[in-house]
């Protein structure tokens, strides 16, 4: 479950990790991962009038990218999450 205090300690690492994003369960429309000892999370975009993905660094800040780095798994959109999740909400507001 994202929120407006999540935040990315430590890009470059995050950035060189490994890792493998799944639907977060509690929100629509973003993907959560473990990279290291950090959590991220990733906002589907309305692609093609957003860009694809955009990681939340936290303080207001995005990374907004097409091409996912090298070591990330990220499925294309058209997946569903489950009913209980809280409704996808326009970039940069938060449920919190």
């Amino acid at each position: 479950m994202v929120s407006r205090a999540d935040r990315v300690d430590d890009l470059e690492a995050a950035l060189a990790s490994t890792a493998d994003f799944v639907d977060d369960p509690a929100d629509q429309g973003w993907m959560t991962a473990q990279a290291g000892e950090q959590q991220l999370f990733v906002r589907v975009g309305d692609f093609p009038d957003e860009d694809l993905w955009s990681l939340w660094l936290g303080d207001g800040r995005w990374m907004d990218f097409t091409v996912a780095p090298a070591g990330w798994s990220l499925r294309v959109p058209g997946r569903r999450w489950p009913a209980g999740a809280r409704p996808r909400l326009p970039k940069n507001e938060f449920h919190d």
